[in-house]
């Protein structure tokens, strides 16, 4: 990846991750139980992949040579594992050194709507038992679980950025 696309995929991962730390500060101020909504989650994963790729859009207009399919995806997974380490960072403090009670409450929010939800899809009262147990004795929070959580958060967006980089990479140039 040249320079300029460089930095401008490094300068759109810090808009992100600061983007990123307000959306879950507004969130943490108001309403924990957003933490906990299905479409906050997706609407976060939509928001991070719209700014890697309009990096990836600006990468390619100030690219001097073929912008290709390396370089698409380069551009577009340089601001998202830059935007959401930075967020992962600030999450790590914020629910294992500021308010470590917050985690707490979010665990038990997270257990209410996976009863709820796990109930409306007629799963067995054993099975469902079985399940919040699980996430009773496991602190969603911890350092481990986070990072885990942060390998499968890059995994799944180096899957659309596969996507995203087929559509803006630039095809060789043919004489037919």
């Amino acid at each position: 990846m040249e320079k300029p696309a460089k930095k401008i995929s490094t300068s759109y991962g810090v808009y992100l991750g600061l983007s990123l730390i307000l959306i879950v500060v507004l969130a943490y101020a108001f309403d924990l139980s957003l933490f906990t909504k299905w479409w906050f989650g997706v609407s976060l994963l939509a928001f991070v992949v719209i700014m890697a790729s309009m990096a990836t859009s600006k990468a390619k207009k100030v690219s001097t040579s073929l912008f290709k399919f390396k370089d698409a995806f380069g551009a577009y997974f340089l601001t998202v594992f830059l935007g959401t380490l930075i967020s992962l960072f600030f999450g790590i403090i914020l629910f294992n050194v500021i308010d470590p009670e917050a985690a707490e409450t979010l665990t038990e929010l997270t257990i209410e709507t996976t009863r709820d939800m796990m109930e409306g899809f007629g799963a067995p009262e054993a099975q469902i038992n079985e399940a919040l147990q699980k996430m009773q004795e496991e602190n969603q929070y911890s350092l481990i679980n986070q990072l885990k959580g942060y390998g499968f958060q890059l995994i799944l967006y180096a899957l659309i950025g596969l996507i995203v980089a087929l559509i803006f990479k630039e095809k060789e140039p043919t004489n037919v």
